[in-house]
């Protein structure tokens, strides 16, 4: 299974995917190797959002590439997620329809006010 995430950190935010969330968050934040160069400057990166139960790469890399094109921001991006699940059924136009691959949404309680699709809490706070 692949999720794709959101982290931030102070005003930034960052999107990508991976098959090990927990790892890959240590990588962002410089605890084990292996971080994108962009987050590298920082420390304390902590997801605000996870949509998880991708069953394949493609899918979730589907899914990263959409969420790059949007709005900017933690809440530019989750509104942007928000409007575009609302008008659109297929996260590219050669991905399956969102609906039938059984996503799983989890969001910081901070931000659930922008987002009117069923969630589960997020319990990972930045401290």
């Amino acid at each position: 299974m692949y999720v794709v995430y959101l982290l931030k950190c102070d005003n930034l935010s960052y999107v990508g995917m991976t098959n090990n969330i927990f790892k890959r968050i240590r990588q962002h934040n410089g605890e084990i190797k292996g971080g994108a160069r962009y987050t590298s400057k920082r420390e304390h990166w902590y997801p605000v959002l996870i949509i998880d139960g991708f069953q394949d790469m493609k899918s979730a890399m589907q899914c990263e590439w959409r969420l790059k094109r949007g709005k900017k921001g933690v809440r530019g991006r989750i509104k942007y997620l928000n409007d575009f699940l609302k008008n659109n059924n297929r996260w590219t136009s050669k991905s399956d329809i969102i609906k039938q691959q059984n996503l799983t949404y989890y969001l910081d309680t901070d931000y659930i006010d922008n987002f009117s699709y069923p969630t589960k809490e997020l319990y990972m706070k930045g401290e």
